[in-house]
C-alpha cells in the first residue's frame, strides 16, 4: 500500500474542524461508511496539513512491541517535537514535574481522578497546572498522530482558567524604559514592540532581510503553530530607530548585543523595570499596543490583523477599553430617554 496524502485525505466537518480520513482496505470510497477518522483538533488548513505529514510520517516509525509509558512519550515528543519549537526550555521544565508523577504510567491510566491527586501534590496556581498538564495531553496527542498509541486518554483540566490580567502601561511608562535603557538593544526592543504589537519571539527572530526601509515595511515571518505573525509598516518612531540601529549592525538579526544575536531577553527587561518601579514582562508590551489602539478608537478588525488574532479574541481581551464601549447599550436604558408624561 503506498502511503500518500491521497491516500489519508482531508476533511473538514461541519463544525470547521478537519480531520484525516483513509479506508483500512485502500478501496476507494467517497462516503463516511468504512473509512476511518482521526481529528487534527484544528480547524486552519495549514495546521490540519501539518498533523496529517507527522501523522503519515508516524506510519513509517517503528511500532513499541508494548504500550510505551507515559515517560517514554514525553521524551519522544520533548526530543521529536520541541526541539523544533521557541519552547523547548518550557517542555523541559513541566517534564522535571511531570515525570515523576505520571512517567511509570501507561496512556491508559490516566483519568479525572488522578489528574485532581496531582493538583494536590502539586499544590501551585491554576495557571502552572494548565500549562504542565498542556503539555502532557499536547505530548498524547502527538503520539497518537503517530500512532504510538491506539488513542489518547479524554480528560477534563481539573482547575479553571484564572481570569487574564489586564496589565498594560501607560506610555510615559514606555517613554521612562526607553530612557533608562542602558543597553540599545533593551531600547530598541521596546520601540518595535510597542510599535508593532509583535510578540517577543517574532522580534527576537527578525533579521534585516525581512526589513524593507524604502517601503517602510516589517515582515515578521511565519511563526510557530498558531502563533501567526504580521507584515506590519513602520511608523516614524521606529524606522528611525531601525536605520540608526542598522548603521551599527554586527549581524543579520535587528536585536543584537555585542555582536550576537539576543536570544532572550526577559531578565533584561525584569531588570530594566525593576529599576524604574514597573511591574512587566515583554509580553505586556503586546498588550500595552494593543490596548492603546483600541483606546484610541482603532477598528476591532484592524488590531485583529496587527496582532495576528481573530476579531473575537481582540473583543473580548480589548473591547472593554474601547471608548465607545457598550456605550449605544447604556444609552438605550438612559431614564431621562423618551421620559413619560405623567397624567394628573
Amino acid at each position: 500500500m503506498s502511503i500518500n496524502n491521497d491516500f489519508y485525505r482531508l476533511w473538514q466537518h461541519d463544525n470547521g474542524t478537519w480531520y484525516i480520513i483513509w479506508s483500512p482496505q485502500g478501496e476507494e470510497k467517497t462516503n463516511a461508511r468504512g473509512t476511518k477518522r482521526i481529528s487534527t483538533r484544528t480547524g486552519d488548513r495549514r495546521e490540519a496539513e501539518q498533523f496529517r505529514a507527522q501523522f503519515i510520517a508516524g506510519l513509517n516509525n517503528e511500532t513499541p512491541k508494548e504500550e510505551p509509558t507515559i515517560a517514554e512519550l514525553l521524551k519522544l515528543y520533548r526530543n521529536q517535537h520541541g526541539v523544533n519549537t521557541r519552547s523547548l526550555k518550557t517542555i523541559d521544565y513541566h517534564l522535571k514535574t511531570l515525570r515523576p508523577f505520571f512517567g511509570d504510567l501507561l496512556p491508559s491510566h490516566v483519568s479525572n481522578n488522578l489528574l485532581k491527586e496531582y493538583v494536590a501534590q502539586r499544590g501551585v496556581k491554576a495557571g502552572t497546572i494548565l500549562r504542565e498538564l498542556g503539555t502532557l495531553k499536547a505530548a498524547l496527542h502527538y503520539a497518537e498522530g503517530n500512532r504510538w498509541i491506539e488513542r489518547q486518554p479524554q480528560f477534563i483540566m481539573p482547575v479553571k482558567s484564572p481570569p487574564p490580567r489586564d496589565l498594560w502601561l501607560k506610555r510615559e511608562e514606555v517613554v521612562m524604559l526607553i530612557e533608562k535603557a542602558k543597553s540599545p538593544h533593551i531600547a530598541l526592543f521596546i520601540k518595535i514592540a510597542v510599535s508593532t504589537a509583535a510578540r517577543s519571539g517574532a522580534i527576537l527572530d527578525l533579521k534585516w532581510d525581512q526589513l524593507d526601509m524604502e517601503q517602510r515595511i516589517i515582515d515578521f515571518g511565519r511563526g510557530y503553530g498558531n502563533k501567526r505573525r504580521s507584515i506590519v509598516p513602520m511608523n516614524d518612531a521606529v524606522y528611525e530607530a531601525l536605520l540608526e540601529a542598522k548603521e551599527l549592525a554586527q549581524t543579520d538579526h535587528v536585536i543584537e548585543y555585542n555582536g550576537r544575536p539576543t536570544r532572550a531577553i526577559k531578565k533584561a527587561f525584569s531588570r530594566l523595570c525593576e529599576s524604574c518601579g514597573i511591574k512587566a514582562s515583554p509580553h505586556v508590551l503586546r498588550h500595552t499596543a494593543a490596548t492603546w489602539l483600541v483606546m484610541d478608537g482603532v477598528p476591532l478588525s484592524e488590531v485583529a490583523r496587527l496582532l495576528g488574532d481573530s476579531e473575537k479574541t481582540v473583543e473580548t481581551v480589548y473591547g472593554k477599553h474601547s471608548p465607545d464601549y457598550l456605550r449605544r447599550a447604556v444609552t438605550a436604558l438612559n431614564l431621562t430617554k423618551n421620559k413619560p408624561v405623567l397624567q394628573l
